[in-house]
């Protein structure tokens, strides 16, 4: 599972980020969660990096980003506080508790397989939100 995953990251995720100006920085397969295996690929740009993970403890896949100066350490396990998901960084509307359901219930569809996953992470997450996070980034990182 970890080299399908690693693997499906470099083909589906990875020509976007280096369209970006990303590259790959570092691999790690052997995350320790405490029993199961997590791994994460970490990407380097010209001012930010971006992790793409996956939890097998949480059943998990995601992304975050940083500024350059944060570690490769594994964002479920991140003690510096650098790392952030794509979305933090926008206010979420404000939807009545059977809406949210309802878009929940849409978009499972999008987590049935892995290769499902990323490729909604990259268009629902990175691509969506890049520019306000990497913004956010960058101007925490000039404060």
């Amino acid at each position: 599972m970890v080299d399908d995953f690693l693997q499906q990251v470099h083909t589906i995720v990875e020509p976007f980020l280096s369209d970006l100006g990303f590259a790959v920085e570092k691999v790690d397969s052997d995350v320790d969660e405490d029993g199961p295996k997590g791994s994460v690929v970490y990407y380097r740009g010209q001012d930010c990096k971006i992790q793409i993970y996956h939890s097998s403890r949480e059943g998990e896949i995601n992304a975050m980003i940083a500024p350059l100066d944060a570690p490769n350490e594994y964002g479920l396990y991140d003690r510096s506080g650098k790392w952030h998901y794509f979305n933090d960084f926008t206010e979420m509307p404000d939807l009545p508790l059977e809406e949210l359901v309802r878009k929940l219930r849409e978009e499972r569809t999008n987590f049935d397989t892995t290769p499902k996953r990323l490729e909604w992470l990259k268009r629902e997450r990175i691509a969506r939100y890049f520019d306000s996070a990497h913004a956010a980034i960058i101007a925490d990182g000039e404060s």
